[in-house]
């Protein structure tokens, strides 16, 4: 409980004192392997099912990229598995339409991890 006030406290005057910078977006690596997780902003998806290099070019020019979780402490809403699931099977014409709609969805504070 302590330790979050102070993280919030902290958070705070970063912003006060423009500490923060945008960062850049790496650049796309090898397609991740079955069970990777994959981030965009604050969004976090794991890739239960597996994806084929096709799907994984059209996902890196969106801006996901695997998740480098050493040192990683930023937290990030999951994308729910249903959602994953749909995108993953969705045809080339449905794909953009599935991927505004998990994009832009506003998600519970209970899926932020």
């Amino acid at each position: 409980m302590l330790y979050q006030a102070i993280s919030k406290l902290r958070d705070q005057l970063r912003t006060v004192f423009h500490v923060r910078r945008q960062r850049l977006l790496p650049p796309p690596g090898a397609k991740p392997a079955f069970g990777s997780t994959i981030t965009l902003n604050r969004l976090k998806m794991q890739l239960f099912l597996p994806i084929d290099y096709e799907q994984w070019e059209w996902l890196t020019l969106r801006g996901w990229r695997t998740l480098e979780s050493r040192q990683n402490r930023r937290r990030y809403y999951r994308v729910p598995r249903s959602a994953v699931t749909r995108l993953l099977h969705a045809t080339p014409d449905e794909r953009e339409f599935v991927h505004q709609r998990i994009v832009e969805h506003k998600y519970d504070k209970k899926r932020l991890e």
